[in-house]
């Protein structure tokens, strides 16, 4: 019985070290490009240093990442796509640039108006999490922005109470993926809660 008949097929990923194709997302991590390979590692990488034809990474190679790619195996299709996006989400949580994937985020704050607590404490904020610039996100707030279908893309509260961004009071830390940043979130608006103001979003 051939691979292709049991619903298997070689499959491994294969990661290479880019030069700044793209800004980084760590300073200390590299651009990297990633992709499924049914050839080993090696092969692979002399392949794409050969290879003729136009691609956004072609001359930006500097090296075979072997400690990061993994050699195939022999796998369900369903297993090979899973190792894939496996093996770049838990790069891209470590900060590495993969495949000109720039996206980082940031919990920001924004002080609300007193008006909008009944007893604003040391004072009212509002704590999100974005991967836009805080700003951009603060004005999507007050202009009651709304996605393509008309989903809201901000808070009721904000909208009605926003004074200004106050990133005096948020994290310096970024994070490298949505999960990530959520936690930071949540984590944030605790300890601002602790330091006596009044903490809506947050969640």
């Amino acid at each position: 019985m051939t691979s292709q008949d049991s619903g298997t097929c070689p499959s491994g990923v294969i990661v290479v070290e880019l030069d700044d194709v793209v800004p980084r997302r760590h300073p200390d991590l590299p651009n990297l490009l990633l992709a499924r390979t049914a050839s080993p590692i090696e092969q692979r990488f002399e392949f794409l240093q050969r290879r003729k034809q136009p691609s956004w990474f072609k001359d930006h190679i500097v090296a075979l990442r072997s400690d990061l790619s993994v050699e195939p195996t022999e796998m369900s299709r369903a297993a090979a796509k899973s190792l894939r996006q496996e093996t770049f989400r838990n790069l891209r949580r470590q900060g590495f640039t993969v495949n000109r994937d720039t996206y980082i985020w940031t919990v920001y704050v924004i002080e609300l108006d007193s008006a909008a607590a009944k007893d604003p404490g040391r004072g009212v904020l509002y704590v999100g999490e974005t991967s836009l610039a805080p700003a951009e996100r603060f004005e999507q707030h007050k202009s009651q922005a709304r996605k393509a279908k008309g989903g809201k893309l901000h808070s009721p509260v904000v909208a009605r109470y926003g004074v200004q961004l106050r990133m005096d009071l948020a994290p310096t830390d970024r994070a490298f993926d949505k999960e990530s940043s959520k936690q930071a979130e949540a984590a944030w608006a605790e300890h601002l809660r602790s330091l006596g103001y009044v903490v809506k979003g947050g969640h």
